[in-house]
């Protein structure tokens, strides 16, 4: 599950680094009255070394650089060891900016304990500029580093032990402390090396936090009320669910995010009352009509989880969830400069079919319903022509009735018609409205949404 960190910069890469570095710096000078570390680099076992040099020609700004330089290479070889012995706590594609974390966490530390660190020599010449040899004891950074390790031992148990040994605080709780403490080991240098007891438990303290969290995630259950949901497509969908412990916590605030089961999209976030309780109506808009498999799970992101390494098996529920398409009647009516209207089944029928093909609803013709559709067509005549025809102009008004009460009203663009008669003219007219309804987006999506206002 996790990487091992096993590269680094070896010793024989500081030392090439090292060789190339004076070879470009000294150029064609004289080493006679070099020393002798310049020339070979120094091998101790006891010791960490860095060596760095700098000849830009300014005096002042050499002998900084040359410091700095050799810090940083004596940094580097301490993180190539660390780097070596511990696991990454990352993913493969995290790995590198892991290790990167881990060798600037090492050249703070590095700089901060300047107190510990013996400059053994340091050389000037106008022609190689400074150099600087500096080294620290293996066995005094040991110990730097074993005070360090303590302290995020003791800082990290004081954060998570008094939660996890209360069973009065929830597991929202629990949970958040452990993501705060495994964070704060994570993103040490020593995420793989701190020895601790916690919970009366022995081992690596990273790694009896991860299984803390595994313990508490398995401590939850996801329980929906019903397997199977009846709703309307495009109304808001009743959910009730709760989140169970078996720990004896309260389960506390927690986020149960909804998933379409085939894709993994998240649908919506459902956050439940202290007592694990979820009782409420979400919005599934994004969910087509017909069967839906929905996959409810805990969300930690929120927790402060977000893009951890380490893999917890999270609590989670299936669930189907049938959504089918809203009942509407509809009535078609005509006012303006009529005639004999002909044919107004064949009228109706367009209609129907037009707005089943809009609206996410079925249309029935008998029945009472909560929604209904008022299609309105308003006639305008053209003044007489020359020619004999008849022309008309055409335009729809529609409303969108809940129990009686308008919630959505549109207008189309008026279209012209034109025949030897008004029939004519009433059928070139309709074609031209129906063909552009077809196409006006807009009202599809705020039609649609119209029906999910309560």
């Amino acid at each position: 599950m996790f990487n091992e960190r096993r590269n680094g910069i070896s010793a024989a890469f500081v030392i090439f680094i090292f060789s190339v570095t004076v070879l470009l710096i000294s150029g064609c000078s004289s080493t006679s009255a070099k020393p002798g570390w310049m020339i070979n680099y120094p091998v101790d076992n006891n010791y960490y070394i860095g060596i760095g040099g700098s000849s830009t020609g300014n005096q002042a700004e050499d002998n900084e650089i040359a410091r700095q330089r050799a810090l940083s290479t004596l940094a580097a070889e301490i993180s190539a060891e660390i780097i070596s012995e511990i696991n990454i706590r990352a993913t493969s594609d995290d790995k590198g900016n892991a290790e990167e974390q881990v060798r600037e966490e090492i050249t703070q530390h590095v700089a901060q304990n300047l107190k510990a660190i013996e400059t053994v020599g340091s050389y000037y010449s106008s022609s190689d500029g400074y150099w600087y040899y500096l080294r620290l004891n293996k066995a005094q950074w040991r110990a730097i580093q074993l005070r360090e390790m303590k302290d995020i031992e003791r800082r990290v148990k004081n954060i998570v032990e008094p939660v996890l040994g209360n069973k009065s605080r929830t597991a929202a709780d629990a949970f958040t402390v452990l993501i705060d403490g495994w964070t704060i080991v994570n993103e040490s240098p020593y995420p793989g090396m701190i020895d601790a007891v916690l919970m009366g438990e022995n081992g690596k303290l990273i790694d009896l936090l991860e299984r803390q969290m595994a313990l508490m995630a398995g401590f939850i259950t996801i329980n929906m009320g019903d397997e199977m949901i009846y709703a309307e497509a495009g109304r808001p969908v009743k959910l009730k669910f709760s989140v169970d412990t078996s720990d004896g916590r309260k389960p506390g605030q927690l986020q149960i995010d909804l998933l379409e089961r085939s894709s993994g999209k998240q649908l919506i976030g459902c956050t439940t009352s202290s007592n694990g309780i979820y009782n409420d109506s979400v919005d599934l808009s994004g969910l087509a009509a017909g069967k839906n498999y929905v996959t409810a799970v805990l969300n930690t992101d929120v927790l402060g989880y977000k893009g951890k390494a380490v893999q917890i098996n999270l609590p989670k529920a299936e669930f189907l969830i049938d959504l089918q398409k809203i009942k509407a009647g509809l009535s078609v009516s005509y006012t303006g400069d009529l005639e004999e209207i002909e044919n107004q089944n064949g009228i109706y029928g367009s209609i129907k079919a037009m707005l089943s093909k809009s609206l996410p609803v079925t249309i029935e013709n008998k029945g009472k319903h909560v929604f209904q559709l008022d299609f309105r067509l308003n006639y305008r005549n053209a003044p007489p022509n020359d020619y004999g025809f008849s022309i008309i102009y055409i335009k729809a008004n529609i409303s969108i009735l809940k129990n009686g009460a308008s919630v959505y009203t549109y207008e189309t663009n008026e279209y012209k018609g034109a025949g030897l008669n008004w029939s004519q003219a009433n059928s070139k007219g309709l074609d031209k409205l129906f063909e552009n309804f077809n196409k006006e987006s807009n009202f599809s999506t705020e039609a649609g949404a119209a029906f999910s206002l309560d």
